[in-house]
């Protein structure tokens, strides 16, 4: 687990640095309006995790389970595994589709406040979409490797594909032209090899256990697939991956909407600076979801609490002190990282406000896996749904009326009451096994 761990955050370092080093760069080709649609580009992604709805996170759970050894347990896997597919394919034609209908009826230079040219962002967004959807190809790939806790391997796919996406893409624009089109162009074809590693590494893993997807077998193990089945395994997963990604990213579509896009820019600037605290605990997400499932599994609840104890306390303190400094020293750090007092200024206002929320979602994160692992989602998804019920139009409303200070602020808000409404309860509840 450590050895996991060290490879993940290796890469996780690393793409913070590339983050750091490439963003003024990007802004340098591509001005603040150009790195406004950047922004735009991270909340579509994130939108359209909708599509993903939990079938990652079941994949996952799935391979966890997986017994290479068992003939039913293998069968029952190659079923589920290309049923997953085949829901996979179908959402990315749709999305394709949807990109396609978007770029013809040319709507979205009406709606953005720009002086790009329309035809630029049209081609842009198309292409934002289209990399989305091709990416959700690998979506199967990228959970059995987690599930199968080949942690390695994705880092290594993880460090070529950020090093592909941002300092080659750099590159390429020195070299050509540094023209926003040719940005989102480059992101295209990076998706393309990202997908092609992640199935490679997927079937070599596969194949590494001993276990084949060949054609469909004829025993169906006494379980079909189907969207009955998969609404039981996944229902409460999905529901609070699209409910997630709705309180916590449409009112930054509005947004965008909203505000002119030079401004949306210098937004998208706070967001990718207190985003670099949520990129450093993808690594534990990774290593925890099918860590704290085969603990649980084995039935050992004082050893499963442990883990989950010192899981919280190694967040507490390593990221306390990350988003100390992002609060207190945000302006400088952004200057120094600009070089530009304007845009550092302006960015800081709402980075305090997106650091504190962010570091109370990661408390609440470790709470949703530990629910994962035992099975209680649905308790869970209860709650979150009347969390969502209340602020999803409040979040709204106010990116409408009070623009960038309203976005922060509900953020902050809305991730302290539900940690008070949801997580701590539950935290409660799972320690008092300790005592």
């Amino acid at each position: 687990m450590k050895s996991a761990i060290v490879s993940l955050y290796g890469v996780q370092i690393y793409s913070v640095i590339v983050t750091i080093v490439v963003t003024p760069l990007l802004i340098r080709f591509l001005g603040t309006e150009g790195y406004g649609l950047i922004g735009l580009y991270f909340v579509i992604q994130m939108l359209l995790q909708v599509v993903d709805g939990g079938l990652t996170g079941t994949i996952t759970k799935l391979s966890a389970e997986l017994d290479p050894l068992s003939a039913n347990s293998v069968i029952k896997f190659n079923k589920f595994y290309r049923y997953f597919q085949n829901l996979i394919n179908k959402s990315v034609l749709i999305l394709l589709l949807l990109s396609g209908i978007i770029y013809q009826s040319s709507i979205l230079p009406s709606l953005i406040e720009s002086s790009l040219a329309g035809s630029t962002i049209n081609r842009s967004v198309f292409l934002m979409i289209a990399c989305v959807a091709i990416r959700f190809l690998s979506l199967p790939d990228r959970g059995l490797l987690q599930g199968l806790e080949r942690q390695k391997t994705l880092a290594l796919t993880n460090f070529t594909t950020v090093t592909l996406r941002y300092p080659i893409a750099v590159v390429v624009m020195s070299v050509f032209s540094a023209n926003v089109t040719l940005f989102f162009f480059f992101q295209f074809l990076v998706v393309l090899v990202e997908v092609a590693i992640l199935k490679n590494f997927s079937r070599i893993c596969l194949n590494n256990v001993g276990i084949s997807l060949g054609p469909k077998s004829s025993d169906d193990n006494g379980v079909t697939p189907d969207l009955k089945w998969l609404m039981k395994q996944s229902g409460s997963l999905w529901l609070i991956s699209v409910l997630w990604v709705l309180v916590s990213q449409l009112d930054k579509l509005v947004l965008s909407l909203s505000v002119p896009l030079e401004a949306f820019g210098i937004f998208s600037l706070a967001l990718v600076s207190g985003n670099l605290m949520l990129t450093m605990f993808i690594p534990i997400n990774q290593v925890l979801m099918p860590r704290f499932v085969k603990l649980y599994e084995q039935s050992d609840s004082k050893l499963f609490t442990n883990m989950v104890f010192r899981s919280l306390q190694f967040y507490v303190c390593f990221f306390s002190i990350a988003a100390s400094g992002l609060f207190i020293f945000g302006e400088e750090i952004l200057f120094l990282w600009t070089r530009s007092s304007e845009l550092s200024a302006s960015s800081s206002v709402f980075l305090g406000y997106l650091v504190v929320g962010n570091f109370i979602h990661g408390v609440t994160n470790i709470v949703f896996i530990t629910a994962y692992a035992k099975g209680e989602l649905v308790e869970y998804a209860k709650r979150y749904v009347t969390h969502v019920l209340v602020f999803l139009p409040i979040s709204i409303y106010s990116a409408i009326a009070y623009k960038e200070y309203g976005v922060v602020l509900v953020w902050v808000v809305g991730t302290f009451v539900f940690f008070l409404h949801t997580a701590a309860p539950l935290l409660r509840r799972i320690f008092e096994v300790r005592t």
